[in-house]
C-alpha cells in the first residue's frame, strides 16, 4: 500500500464514529502486507506531528497529544498537510475523535488472518521519539535515583523531567538560555532518600557548547504530596544555581505546567546504590560531590 491509497481511505472518516468499524472492515479485505503498510503509514504521519511547536500548540490543553495528533489525522489528507506545515492549527484538533485509528490496523489483521498482530512500525508515536524534531531543545533532563533498592519513585520522577520539558519549550526560558552562549543544558536530576538528602550535591561543568549540571534533590514526603508544585520549586531551585554559577540575568516567569499527558512515555532512570563504607567510617547516606559528578557517566 502506498502513502496515496493510506490517505484515500484515511479521507473516508467523516462525522459518524461509526466510520472508524467501517474502516477496519474495509481494510480487513486487504492483504496482510496492505494492512501492515497502513499502520506504517499511520506511524510515520503521527511520528511527523511530533514537534516541540506541536506540542506547544496543545501543552494548556489537558488533552492526549498522541490524541489530538490521531485526530488531526483522522480529519484526512488535507487537513493534516495544514497541521505539518502550520503547528498552531493543532489545538483546533483537540477533544476531537481520532484515537480509533491506533488498533484499526490490528483489528483489520486479525480480521483478515485470524493471526496475532505482532508488526511494529519502524518509527514510534511516543511524544518526543522524533528526535530529529526534538533535537534542537536546550534542555536535556537526565534522571536518577539512589534510593531504597535501586527503583526510581516513578511518579516524581515523571513530573520532575515533564517540568523539565514545560521550561524547554517556553520561548522566555529559551531566551534566557541564549544568554549563555550555549547550545545545551543536560540536567541530571537524582532523588535522594529522606536520609540520603541530609548533604545536597550539585556539580556544574562546562563540556565544549553544553552545561553539564548534576544535583540531588528530596523525594517529597506524605500520601497527599502535591508533585507539580514540588517538582516546579525543586527544578527552578536549580536553575537560580546555575544562573548564579553563569552570571545570566534573573530567571523568566515560570510558565503553567500542563497536565501530563495520557500517553506520557516511560523515563529512563539512571539507578545506582550507594556504595558500601568500610567497617571504621561511618555509614555513608548521601552522594559526594565526586559521585555526583560521575553519577551519569
Amino acid at each position: 500500500m502506498d502513502e496515496q491509497t493510506f490517505w484515500d481511505l484515511v479521507d473516508r472518516i467523516g462525522h459518524d464514529p461509526a466510520d472508524f468499524d467501517r474502516l477496519a472492515d474495509e481494510l480487513s479485505d486487504h492483504s496482510a502486507a496492505d494492512i501492515r503498510d497502513f499502520a506504517d503509514h499511520l506511524a510515520r504521519a503521527l511520528h511527523a506531528l511530533d514537534t516541540p511547536a506541536h506540542y506547544r500548540a496543545v501543552a494548556t490543553s489537558g488533552t492526549s497529544f498522541l490524541g489530538v495528533r490521531c485526530a488531526a489525522v483522522a480529519a484526512g489528507a488535507s487537513a493534516y498537510r495544514q497541521v505539518l506545515s502550520a503547528p498552531a492549527t493543532l489545538a483546533s484538533f483537540a477533544g476531537r475523535p481520532g484515537t480509533q485509528l491506533l488498533p484499526l490496523a490490528e483489528r483489520a489483521y486479525r480480521t483478515s488472518t485470524r493471526n496475532a498482530w505482532q508488526h511494529q512500525p519502524a518509527v514510534s508515536t511516543r511524544t518526543g521519539s522524533n528526535v530529529a524534531a526534538w533535537g534542537d531543545s536546550w534542555l536535556r533532563p537526565h534522571m536518577g535515583t539512589t534510593t531504597g533498592d535501586g527503583r526510581a519513585p516513578r511518579d516524581y520522577m515523571i513530573v520532575l523531567r515533564h517540568v523539565a520539558l514545560t521550561l524547554d519549550a517556553d520561548p522566555a526560558w529559551r531566551a534566557w538560555w541564549r544568554q549563555s552562549g550555549l547550545s545545551a543544558c543536560e540536567l541530571g536530576i537524582v532523588a535522594e532518600g529522606k536520609l540520603d538528602h541530609l548533604r545536597p550535591s550539585a556539580d556544574i561543568r562546562r563540556f565544549d557548547d553544553r552545561l553539564k549540571a548534576n544535583f540531588t534533590c528530596a523525594l517529597p514526603t506524605g500520601p497527599d504530596a502535591d508533585l507539580p508544585t514540588r517538582a516546579v520549586a525543586e527544578v527552578r531551585a536549580m536553575f537560580e544555581v546555575i544562573g548564579q554559577a553563569m552570571s545570566l540575568p534573573a530567571l523568566p516567569p515560570t510558565p503553567p505546567v500542563p497536565a501530563l499527558p495520557s500517553d506520557v512515555p516511560e523515563v529512563p532512570v539512571t539507578t545506582k546504590a550507594l556504595p558500601s563504607a568500610p567497617q571504621d567510617l561511618e555509614a555513608q547516606g548521601y552522594l559526594t560531590l565526586a559521585q555526583i559528578q560521575e553519577f551519569f557517566g
